[in-house]
């Protein structure tokens, strides 16, 4: 029984470009200061949620870029050892 591993790098790249900008494109676009000179503690704790949602997407954008540029790394690895097996494979 034979298992192959296909992969094609052209549909992955395209994917992973795509992933990209749409994850460069991601942006808040929460206030970050509502009520200004307010002192009400439901305009201070509705600004602190929208800084908290804010770093959050800050954060879910850099680890969207950063599975990007590893997943893109991983598919370059396998495609090399393949490259190196088929070569190990045609000298023997």
């Amino acid at each position: 029984m034979s298992i192959e591993i296909k992969i094609k790098q052209s549909e992955i790249e395209q994917a992973l470009t795509q992933m990209k900008s749409s994850s460069e494109a991601l942006a808040s676009s929460l206030p970050s200061s509502i009520g200004s000179g307010n002192r009400l503690d439901v305009v201070n704790k509705l600004n602190e949620i929208n800084r908290t949602l804010e770093q959050l997407t800050e954060n879910y954008k850099a680890l969207l870029l950063h599975n990007e540029q590893m997943t893109r790394q991983s598919v370059q690895q396998m495609v090399e050892k393949d490259q190196q097996l088929s070569t190990n494979m045609q000298l023997r």
